[in-house]
């Protein structure tokens, strides 16, 4: 039982860190070495995407702005609840394997995209963003951000599916409820024995009940 917690909380810990190492390394490599300067842009994949340096002092889609400390407030309490929420659901879990498995990635992409944008937060009192869709009217976001979403939906399908999954389990217990108790095969062959000799004592009782008279 031990082993198969120790399995999921690594997985978690494993997807957070890598999330957490990889939006890091972008923003310190990309942003350093390619747009240095805020509004400094270059292009990665012309007309579709492009790089594109801004100081994000809020949120997503810049609510809270200038909010930092309300924001710091907020991921950590996000990422409290959420792993209070994984370790209570992995010890209390009669899922399978592969479900443990899907939520421990999702607790792992949400938590490490939140200590990304936490970190940015902290050290420089606002997000680094970098990536532009230019096909599109959407806000510049980066690793962490994409991290976040990805998580997210991975949420919503991991409920959906336990919703799905407990249904069906508490649908065959009410049709299982429904159906008539059926005795074993050994008590029943029991009882036909029992009716058998019950049988055989009436039948010999009349039979001296007879002889008795004659």
């Amino acid at each position: 039982m031990k082993s198969k917690f120790f399995k999921s909380y690594f997985v978690a810990i494993m997807v957070a860190i890598f999330v957490f190492v990889f939006d890091m390394l972008t923003k310190y490599l990309l942003i350093s070495s390619l747009i240095p300067n805020v509004g400094d842009s270059t292009s990665f994949i012309e007309g579709f995407i492009n790089f594109v340096h801004v100081q994000n002092f809020g949120a997503s889609w810049g609510i809270f702005g200038g909010q930092t400390w309300l924001l710091i407030v907020i991921s950590l309490v996000v990422a409290v609840v959420l792993l209070w929420f994984y370790i209570k659901k992995i010890k209390n879990s009669i899922s399978i394997k592969g479900m443990q498995i899907l939520l421990s990635v999702t607790i792992g992409f949400i938590v490490g995209g939140c200590l990304g944008n936490l970190y940015d937060r902290l050290v420089f009192g606002y997000v680094r963003d970098f990536i532009n869709f230019q096909f599109i009217n959407f806000p510049v976001f980066n690793i962490a951000d994409s991290a976040i979403t990805i998580g997210v939906v991975l949420f919503i399908v991991y409920f959906i599916i336990e919703f799905v999954r407990e249904a069906k389990l508490e649908k065959a217990k009410k049709e299982a409820m429904k159906q008539p108790s059926q005795k074993p095969d050994s008590e029943a062959e029991d009882e036909r024995v029992d009716e058998k000799i019950d049988k055989n004592s009436v039948a010999k009782q009349k039979n001296e009940d007879k002889n008795n008279k004659i």
